[in-house]
């Protein structure tokens, strides 16, 4: 029963992530950019996506990314002319075998 607790605890350890990145599931959101001397909040705010999925048997690193849009194309379309900065929202399943990170612009 201690060799199985043992073991147990050393699997939950080895793909538990304690930093901004987890082995097996990540979710997390953090700014963009960390310049935010006078940066106004903004009224404003849209979502750019963009996709990753990388195939990871081979070790040749095989992956396809795609993005929804560009950065001023999605602005424009949320009526947006000054922005002030952004969030980067990721999530990431099986050591980044899927990965799926959100631009969140802010502005005016």
């Amino acid at each position: 029963m201690a060799t199985k607790l043992f073991f147990l605890s050393a699997i939950l350890f080895i793909t538990a992530g304690c930093s901004v990145s987890g082995r097996l599931v990540t979710n997390s959101t953090s700014p963009y950019t960390r310049n935010f001397d006078n940066t106004p909040v903004g009224s404003k705010q849209c979502v750019l996506h963009d996709f990753r999925l990388r195939e990871p048997i081979s070790g040749h690193s095989i992956s396809a990314e795609w993005t929804t849009d560009k950065i001023l194309k999605v602005a424009e379309k949320a009526g947006m002319t000054n922005i002030y900065y952004a969030d980067m929202h990721t999530f990431s399943l099986l050591l980044g075998i899927y990965k799926r990170k959100k631009l969140i612009i802010y502005g005016d």
